[in-house]
């Protein structure tokens, strides 16, 4: 199956963004329990343009609710402690407060999700957490791989369905459970359907929301532009000059992700049309690129798609390995200014000029200015 998602255009990995055309999959759940689309906004239903849904989800904390048995019959489930998924591209994160389950999943290719990996991490435990945990480490076993084996329902189940080497792929849908009382504090609800009939579904509470400085963000206004790299500091507040000072300007663009298969792509369940959300980064030779989200608060997450590794010297190998480290699978700060004093009128100047400032969690700031898009 992995094979056949191949045929996708080099564009797709390439630093420079395609231009998409509109269009997005949509699946249905298949299975005894009463459910029905949640139309409640432009972002939450199941005719929302996949990476603005996927984006949504990232806004989110998910409480696992439902879990589909083998007749694909939802019965509900009440893990103590309950099971926590975060959602961020390239990388699902389970979390039961005893052990931190992590799979990655590729987003380069179109829809649906192929799982790609699983590990597990011990998590920092509360004392109350630790003392809940203390039964399921000391039942804790390896297979004859040195896998870590845990005994505890949450691990039965993240095994089962992503399990290592099972090459299974997924989708997220937005439903709600007509037969429960939601309540009031849950906002959403998410079906996570992988190619093996396993369907879990979430109830989702939204993350805090913080007052954020300078212009509101948008996607379309991200991706409106390109923005051209003018200044870098690290965390100590050093500029890092050999960022500007490379021959050609290292520029940044963020688009939609548009996919035409054939028939043979479509029988295997893969439909053309806008797929993702992408960034891609231009150095002069070399790209770095990778999935986005614009999350709550203005949080930039990222993710990373494949990319050539060609040496283009010392110099330039040393910027774009610095880039790629920042850039993807990455969470950072964005805040938008205007470049001048003041915002230009529509008579004045046709396109106003951004700063947009770009913090990330590792100390870095990226200072990025917008040029129009070239059109072709």
């Amino acid at each position: 199956m992995i094979l056949n998602r191949l045929r996708m255009p080099l564009a797709i990995i390439s630093a420079l963004l395609p231009v998409a055309l509109l269009g997005c999959q949509t699946n249905s759940l298949n299975h005894s329990a009463q459910t029905s689309t949640v139309i409640d906004d432009k972002n939450w239903s199941v005719t929302t343009l996949k990476p603005r849904l996927f984006q949504t989800i990232t806004k989110y904390d998910w409480q696992l609710t439902h879990v589909s048995n083998d007749k694909s019959k939802l019965i509900r489930v009440t893990f103590q402690p309950p099971l926590t998924m975060h959602v961020r591209p390239d990388l699902l994160t389970f979390d039961d407060g005893c052990y931190r389950h992590l799979v990655s999943f590729d987003m380069w290719l179109p829809l649906p999700y192929p799982y790609t990996d699983a590990s597990v991490q011990d998590t920092t435990k509360s004392p109350i957490k630790a003392a809940d945990c203390t039964a399921i480490y000391q039942a804790t076993t390896q297979d004859w791989r040195g896998n870590k084996i845990i005994p505890s329902d949450t691990a039965s189940l993240l095994n089962a369905t992503f399990g290592r080497y099972a090459g299974t792929n997924f989708i997220f849908n937005p439903v709600m459970i007509q037969s429960i009382q939601v309540n009031k504090a849950i906002e959403k609800q998410l079906a996570l359907k992988t190619s093996k009939g396993k369907t879990l579904i979430f109830s989702g509470t939204p993350k805090p929301e913080y007052p954020v400085t300078g212009i509101p963000l948008t996607n379309e206004l991200l991706e409106r532009y390109r923005w051209q790299l003018v200044q870098v500091t690290d965390k100590a507040d050093a500029i890092l000059s050999e960022f500007t000072q490379i021959e050609e300007p290292i520029m940044l663009s963020y688009g939609l992700d548009n996919y035409s298969g054939d028939e043979s792509d479509e029988q295997n369940g893969f439909e053309s049309g806008i797929y993702g959300q992408s960034f891609g980064v231009s150095v002069g030779c070399n790209g770095v690129s990778g999935p986005y989200a614009l999350s709550i608060n203005q949080i930039l997450l990222t993710g990373s798609f494949p990319s050539t590794m060609m040496s283009c010297g010392d110099t330039l190998d040393d910027v774009e390995s610095q880039l790629r480290r920042m850039m993807t699978h990455s969470k950072s700060q964005l805040t938008l200014k205007y470049g001048d004093s003041k915002a230009k009128t529509i008579t004045e100047q046709s396109e106003p000029n951004y700063l947009l400032t770009q913090t990330l969690d590792s100390g870095e700031t990226l200072i990025w200015k917008n040029e129009p898009k070239k059109t072709l």
